[in-house]
């Protein structure tokens, strides 16, 4: 998922687009240039770094040149929650993910398996620290037939991330590409009436926050059933993104500022049940639902049906 462009509310308006082109929400097929498999210890410790190097997410293992898309599944006793991405003007099947969390010393490992077509799925991981909000590690790999093609990887090691002439980034920083989990992480707590700002950073010295806001609690039908949902609303905080203009400006920019709808289940484990909004520059407006979810070894999941022309994704 990737954030909208702002319009053109003023003139010079296409300029402020452009600068924040580069942030996203979602790991996205031709974004990332191909990087080396990292090594090296994470802010958690190297016990971390052995768990994540047997278990496939960093290391040659994830870039092997015969890595299926089972090279990655859930272990035995897993939540696991499968959403369908679809854009809304034609119905078209845009991707068709699989997520689960799993526990390692004081972190949950957010994995992600994302089919883009018959032959292209992804692979990410978010490492997020249980004592504290935003991200220790990130890696995401695309590949097609089975070949990583490109991979992307980010980690977050100190206290405060800080480069020589550059401002202090905060603390809590996640990279461009955030899971949806993280719109409820970072509020205050999951429950109508909270606040709370995303921090994803764009380059060595910058970032873009978003305000999100728990709004109320619907009734929610999708694909997987009927929920009692946390409404949560995010939108880009632009003073970050063009900090040095007048707040007039940015006071006349903001109503159009595109939001993204977020619908959580109000209860734990606060499962995405639907998004709605444009999620990436440019791009058309989609929506992400929450079409079936499991726990695995245990009963069959019901299966919700597809639209014209699904994904065609492994159970």
């Amino acid at each position: 998922m990737k954030l909208s462009s702002f319009g053109r509310a003023i003139t010079g308006c296409c300029l402020l687009s452009a600068s924040i082109a580069f942030a996203t929400l979602w790991p996205a097929a031709g974004r990332a240039e191909p990087v080396p498999a990292p090594s090296g210890e994470s802010s958690a410790g190297g016990v971390t770094d052995a768990w994540l190097v047997t278990r496939g997410l960093i290391g040659h293992r994830m870039i092997g040149e015969n890595s299926g898309i089972d090279m990655m599944t859930p272990p035995p006793g897993s939540l696991v929650s499968e959403t369908r991405q679809t854009a809304d003007r034609t119905g078209e099947v845009l991707t068709q993910a699989k997520t689960w969390d799993e526990l390692v010393a004081d972190d949950t490992v957010h994995i992600e398996v994302t089919t883009l077509s018959a032959s292209q799925f992804e692979v990410a991981f978010w490492l997020l620290p249980n004592h504290r909000k935003g991200c220790t590690m990130y890696q995401w790999t695309l590949y097609d037939h089975g070949q990583a093609l490109q991979s992307s990887f980010w980690r977050n090691d100190a206290p405060v991330m800080r480069l020589a002439g550059a401002a202090d980034l905060p603390h809590d920083l996640y990279p461009d590409s955030v899971p949806w989990a993280a719109f409820v992480r970072v509020l205050a707590a999951p429950q109508e009436g909270s606040e709370g700002e995303l921090h994803q950073q764009l380059t060595p010295y910058s970032y873009v926050g978003q305000e999100v806001v728990a709004r109320g609690i619907e009734q929610l039908n999708v694909p997987a059933g009927t929920f009692t949902a946390l409404k949560v609303i995010a939108q880009i905080d632009i003073a970050t993104v063009m900090p040095n203009w007048p707040r007039f400006i940015l006071h006349v920019i903001k109503p159009v500022v595109p939001k993204n709808t977020l619908y959580f289940e109000a209860t734990p484990p606060y499962r995405l049940l639907k998004q709605e909004g444009v999620t990436f520059v440019g791009g058309p407006a989609e929506t992400t639902e929450l079409i079936r979810t499991y726990v695995v070894g245990g009963a069959p999941p019901v299966i919700a049906a597809a639209p014209a022309d699904p994904l065609i994704v492994k159970p």
